[in-house]
């Protein structure tokens, strides 16, 4: 690993390990929210100006049509998948049950390649600094979807998301330049992850994480890597 991406872990590792005291302070988080639109969330995150935000709103208008063009024409082929899915847990079947979800995978990967041009489209209206604000957003996103179970504080996940926003901003520096990206990637997601289970949860919450079940139905495995 380069000195930089070691930096970027350090870093990523310094703003989490601030929490520790946060994480026994403040109220517990409020649950699942109303679900927000591209629109309304790029507007909060990444501080949209009124023109930009004008340029937004109508780009997002045309990502939101092409969805619904595919969803439309993909409807039968989608619930049949979920079906097959929810069929083959319920029966405890894991080879049909792997069978249906990558149908399902492939299915969805379809729908957001059908919409790749209008999603582009959306973000070429951002600056970089905005388009760095949402990569960090978006890893954040990802990570805190894994801690539900938890019940995370406001206090933790401001700490989660200042720190997926370094994590973000570091890798988009490091970029690929030992060749190694993906690895590179995994790395900051992993000590990002690691830091979150020993500088922000709290005993009671690593308890109720410890209980979770991960995707097919085994326990979540830490997948943390030292150096």
């Amino acid at each position: 690993m380069t000195d930089m991406k070691r930096f970027a872990l350090m870093a990523v590792l310094a703003v989490l390990a601030g929490s520790a005291l946060a994480a026994r302070e403040g109220g517990r988080g409020r649950g699942r929210q109303p679900a927000e639109s591209l629109f309304d969330q790029l507007v909060r995150e990444c501080k949209l100006t009124e023109k930009q935000q004008a340029d937004v709103k109508a780009k997002v208008k045309a990502l939101d049509e092409a969805l619904a063009k595919w969803d439309e024409a993909n409807a039968q082929k989608v619930q049949a998948a979920k079906d097959a899915a929810k069929t083959a847990r319920e029966k405890k079947d894991d080879e049909a049950r792997k069978t249906a979800s990558g149908e399902l995978r492939t299915l969805m990967t379809a729908r957001k390649e059908s919409a790749a041009e209008a999603t582009a489209a959306v973000f070429t209206v951002l600056t970089a600094k905005q388009k760095a604000a949402w990569a960090g957003y978006e890893l954040y996103q990802s990570i805190v979807g894994r801690y539900r179970r938890a019940d995370l504080s406001d206090q933790q996940l401001a700490k989660v998301k200042s720190a997926c926003a370094v994590a973000a901003k570091e890798l988009g520096e490091a970029g690929d330049d030992d060749g190694r990206g993906k690895r590179a990637e995994r790395d900051i997601t992993n000590k990002l992850r690691w830091g979150i289970d020993v500088f922000v949860l709290t005993d009671e919450q690593r308890e109720a994480m410890a209980k979770q079940p991960a995707r097919g139905g085994k326990k979540d495995k830490q997948e943390t890597t030292t150096e």
